[in-house]
């Protein structure tokens, strides 16, 4: 491929697993449906969204500093987010983690939704009495808690670790925004997977300008770009995978189901 760039999918579909690699498998969603991991899967599981787990116990949803909650009944939320600080929350998530694992048999793994849920989440009960324990300031005790979270997370998978990366490479922001910490995650995290998703690519100069920044932004470490493949003009997909193979040391399509035409699109950046 171009450049020896890495081509793989985001699936739901077996015989995929078999054809492109890496191919990685949503054992649990951000709605919180779960699938049965497939083995030759790198399994990736949505640690803290859960809409289902939201609605089960509102008491685990991240709080704002207004006191408004995480949840899709906010205009700016797509799915519900649970709080990195409730113990619950935490020890779960490591347990679809270990699960995963040990049913697709695979060594690598991918972390999905690992994350506050926007600037000034979270301010429940947990989040507070964790910041005035630890002695640290608000971003401090949000970098800390998802770090350690992360660097737990590595001890349990043997192979790669993935970790996915909000599509914004402004200097500052992830941390700000979200409470990542992306070169402190460099140590634990073997590749960064940003989805950069668009439902036709019409354009692609504001794909460039992202792919450059994160290229920028992570110095050097690997990456991939994911696009958005279901229902996106094969042409444009192709056009936007190129693009992205430029900047990126892989590019994942997620969500198509057509095998024939991530084949295309496969061979057209082997070029």
């Amino acid at each position: 491929m171009a450049g020896g760039t890495v081509f793989g999918v985001v699936t739901r579909y077996p015989d995929h697993v078999e054809q492109f690699g890496p191919a990685f498998w949503e054992v649990k969603d951000v709605g919180g449906a779960r699938r049965d991991p497939v083995t030759g899967a790198i399994p990736m599981v949505s640690c803290f969204a859960d809409n289902r787990l939201a609605k089960a116990h509102p008491e685990w949803v991240q709080m704002g500093p207004g006191g408004e909650r995480a949840t899709r009944d906010q205009p700016y939320f797509d799915w519900d987010c649970l709080c990195p600080s409730r113990p619950e929350v935490e020890e779960l998530a490591l347990d679809w983690i270990r699960g995963a694992l040990d049913q697709s048999g695979s060594e690598s793994f991918r972390l999905d939704d690992v994350t506050f849920a926007r600037e000034g989440y979270c301010r429940c009960e947990a989040c507070e009495a964790g910041r005035r324990e630890s002695g640290l300031d608000f971003e401090a005790y949000r970098i800390g808690k998802l770090t350690d979270f992360v660097r737990r997370s590595r001890a349990l998978v043997p192979g790669t670790l993935y970790f996915t990366l909000f599509p914004d490479p402004y200097p500052g922001h992830l941390e700000l925004r979200f409470g990542i910490d992306v070169d402190g995650l460099k140590r634990w995290v073997d590749v960064f997977v940003v989805p950069i998703y668009d439902l036709a690519y019409t354009t692609t100069y504001w794909l460039e300008v992202l792919a450059q920044g994160f290229r920028d932004r992570l110095g050097g470490h690997p990456w991939y770009l994911e696009l958005y493949g279901l229902g996106v003009d094969e042409g444009r997909l192709t056009k936007a995978a190129q693009v992205g193979a430029a900047y990126a040391d892989g590019v994942l399509v997620a969500y198509e189901k057509d095998g024939g035409k991530l084949r295309r699109v496969r061979e057209a950046l082997r070029g």
